[in-house]
C-alpha cells in the first residue's frame, strides 16, 4: 500500500471518530443538570489508550474496504529486543541516544510479517483536563507535545517509519484556556511539514 492511500485511510478514520465523539458526547451531556457538570464530565475517552482504541475502531472500518494485511499495534517500546531482525534495528540504539530514553510509541501501523520500516508511527495526546494541574506544575501542555514531536521527528529521520503522525484531541484547553489553545496550535503549525497532524478541538459537551 502506498503512502498516500494509508494516509487517506487514517485521515478518514479520524474524521469519523471525531464526528462520532462530538455526537455522542453531546447526547450524554444533555442528561446533565448544568453546564459545569458537562464541562467536568469525561465521555467515551478517559485517557490516551481509550482514544487509540476508539480511533482503531474507525481505522479498521476504513481498512476493511480494501484488501490488505495491515494491522495496528499499541504501546510498544522501540528497542532492539522487540525489533531484532528488522531493517532498521541498527538505528534503535541511535534513537535511544538521541532521545535519552527508549520511546514507547502509542501506535504502529505496519503490514504483518514485514521487517521493513513501519508504514506509520504515531503519538497521541488527549487533553480532558489541565496537564499543569495534574502534574502539580511540573509539566505543561506545550512541553508534553514537544516531547512527542521530537520523538516522531527522530523516528522519521532514522528511517524507522515511513510516515509519522501526531494525534491530538482537546476538549479542555479549547474552551477553558483559549490562549493556551492558541499556543498549542502555533506549535503544531511549526511541525506540520514533517509530521502529519490530526487535531480536533471539541466543544460538544457544551453545545
Amino acid at each position: 500500500m502506498n503512502r498516500s492511500k494509508i494516509k487517506k485511510i487514517i485521515e478518514n478514520a479520524w474524521k469519523m471518530f471525531c464526528k462520532y465523539y462530538d455526537c455522542k458526547s453531546f447526547e450524554y451531556s444533555e442528561s446533565l443538570d448544568s453546564k459545569e457538570e458537562a464541562e467536568n464530565s469525561h465521555w467515551i475517552c478517559w485517557n490516551e489508550s481509550d482514544l487509540m482504541v476508539q480511533f482503531g475502531r474507525f481505522f479498521y472500518k476504513e481498512l476493511d474496504k480494501i484488501n490488505s494485511n495491515i494491522e495496528m499495534h499499541f504501546d510498544k517500546n522501540l528497542n532492539y529486543s522487540n525489533f531484532r531482525g528488522y531493517k532498521f534495528d541498527n538505528k534503535l540504539a541511535e534513537l535511544k541516544k538521541n532521545l535519552g530514553r527508549v520511546p514507547k510509541v502509542d501506535l504502529i501501523i505496519t503490514p504483518e510479517d514485514s521487517v521493513d520500516p513501519f508504514l506509520i508511527c504515531a503519538e497521541a495526546k488527549y487533553f480532558h483536563c489541565s496537564v499543569e494541574s495534574i502534574s502539580r506544575k511540573t509539566q505543561t501542555a506545550e512541553g508534553v507535545i514537544k516531547k512527542d514531536l521530537k520523538t516522531l521527528s527522530k523516528i522519521k529521520d532514522l528511517g524507522i517509519a515511513k510516515n509519522v503522525v501526531f494525534i491530538i484531541f482537546d476538549d479542555y484547553y479549547y474552551f477553558k484556556e483559549p490562549e493556551k489553545c492558541k499556543k498549542i496550535k502555533n506549535l503544531l503549525e511549526q511541525h506540520k511539514k514533517k509530521i502529519t497532524i490530526l487535531h480536533h478541538n471539541s466543544r460538544a459537551k457544551l453545545k
